[in-house]
């Protein structure tokens, strides 16, 4: 777990930075400067831009991850892997964005009774696509090489650095909303491309190709693994999205808005799971390829852990600071308090999510891959019918619990397998002791005197509740990663003693 912890760490930082700056930008200047209906609209295109990307990428970043160990050489050739996967990614664009242009008049079918704007930004979607497949692509190239820090800088805080100029631009009606999202995937671009002139510089790579006929590949094999992989995939991302594009549909784009406003405050749960995936993705990968399932297991253990103890933590934070996230975002449109119920329901899910770990990836790049794909398949069929039936009769907490059931019984599916099928499985009766901490400190948290200032009261209120629960943590040797490294910090601010 050393270069999993090296980087980790240093991810984590960089994610909770982005953290920070994505906060501002959600709470403070989102609802200062966009509608509901302009804010939906922003995450729906997102949305479409990361399914469109995913289906027509043909499983390529799932197939480097998978593949790059195997065809990997010292001469930076790699057997021409590096160059047919990007070849591969680029017929898949171009397919796909052909029947994406065919079927327009289907696609906004779905949206033109509520008055989307889609119909008036359906074309901005190629490009953005074409962007998140460029990043994809390099960014895992980046993880399989362990070189996954400067992606995530850009990704987590450049992207949103950016955003938060455009938000400020567009609230000093410097900008209006259509140069908004024309930068915005500008900056997409930006990252991209940031990114390609790093990896170039590490030199890990040749730009010489043999054999253009890539004879040292298993084609037929790689390809069969991707188009599995992109199914996965989609369906998995689809499970994601699909609560927001059908609010989008049924609703409109503002109930969408508010729904994904709250979608964005407990996406920050997965922070620490998103930061520590970078690195275990790699490491897994290779474990499979060597049979190193004990490495597997340690892995998948210690991840799921680290992921439950850092996702409770903010999940509680965010609660009990309910009322200064209103006070902050001063927008009735977002912060009527019967919308927080969207959030508690949403976190659950993401909690369960990251406190599966590994669960997903563990069975994608095991020889049992396919399964994951059916497993997916149906899941997302029960989502989508949850969500018909749900949304015309409860709107946005609908969708919410559609999405949180689903997540429960995907991650369920998959620890149970893993369990019976390879005889691992990261739970203990420490996840029973975190689940105290969290309620122990949430009375605390919650029941302090309210302080006049907001920033004060969030800093003294977070303060206390995070002190109780690291040191409950801590104290309890809940975690053996969480413990090293705060006696690593403690040793370091500690006095040194003479002799």
């Amino acid at each position: 777990m050393g270069i999993v912890k090296k980087q980790a760490y240093k991810n984590t930082l960089i994610s909770y930075l982005g953290m920070g700056i994505g906060y501002i930008n959600t709470v403070l200047l989102i609802p200062a400067f966009l509608t509901t209906q302009q804010f939906g609209f922003y995450i729906l295109l997102g949305s479409l831009a990361i399914m469109y990307s995913l289906i027509a990428s043909l499983g390529v970043p799932g197939i480097i991850a998978k593949y790059f160990p195997v065809y990997r050489t010292d001469d930076g050739k790699h057997n021409g892997f590096m160059h047919w996967t990007a070849l591969l990614a680029v017929v898949g664009f171009v397919l796909c964005t052909v029947l994406f242009i065919a079927l327009r008049p289907v696609i906004l079918s779905a949206f033109i009774e509520n008055g989307s704007l889609l119909t008036r930004y359906y074309y901005y979607l190629i490009p953005l696509a074409f962007f998140l497949i460029m990043f994809n692509y390099l960014e895992m190239t980046g993880r399989v090489l362990y070189k996954n820090i400067f992606s995530n800088f850009l990704f987590e805080v450049v992207q949103r650095l950016l955003t938060t100029l455009l938000l400020v631009l567009l609230g000093l009606k410097w900008i209006g909303y259509q140069e908004f999202i024309v930068y915005y995937i500008a900056i997409n671009g930006f990252i991209s491309f940031a990114l390609l002139i790093h990896l170039a510089l590490l030199k890990q790579f040749t730009y010489k190709i043999n054999d253009l006929k890539f004879s040292g590949i298993k084609k037929r094999e790689v390809a069969n693994y991707g188009l599995y992989a992109v199914t996965s995939s989609a369906v998995y991302v689809l499970l994601q999205k699909i609560d927001g594009i059908m609010l989008s549909s049924m609703a409109g784009d503002a109930t969408q808005g508010v729904y994904s406003w709250y979608f964005a405050i407990a996406a920050v749960i997965s922070v620490p799971g998103k930061a520590l995936s970078r690195t275990t993705y790699a490491i897994v990968a290779n474990a499979w390829k060597a049979k190193d399932m004990a490495n597997i297991d340690e892995v998948y253990t210690k991840t799921s852990m680290i992921q439950m103890v850092a996702g409770l933590l903010l999940f509680v934070g965010i609660i009990i600071n309910r009322d200064n996230l209103y006070a902050l975002a001063r927008n009735p449109d977002y912060t009527d308090p019967k919308y927080f119920s969207l959030f508690i329901v949403i976190g659950l899910g993401f909690m369960v999510d990251i406190t599966g770990g590994l669960n997903t990836y563990i069975i994608s790049v095991s020889h049992k891959y396919r399964l994951l794909t059916y497993f997916v398949i149906i899941n997302s069929t029960f989502c989508v019918i949850m969500n018909y039936i749900l949304i015309p009769k409860m709107g946005g907490l609908g969708a919410a619990i559609a999405y949180s059931v689903t997540i429960f019984i995907f991650n369920f599916g998959n620890w149970f397998y893993i369990k019976y099928r390879f005889k691992m499985q990261p739970f203990s009766y420490k996840n029973l002791l975190v689940i105290l901490v969290a309620v122990i400190s949430y009375f605390i948290g919650a029941y302090i005197w309210r302080l006049p200032n907001v920033f004060a009261d969030i800093i003294v209120r977070s303060s206390i509740t995070a002190l109780v629960y690291v040191s409950l943590t801590y104290y309890l040797k809940i975690s053996e990663d969480v413990n090293e490294k705060i006696d690593s910090i403690l040793k370091k601010i500690r006095p040194q003693r003479l002799g």
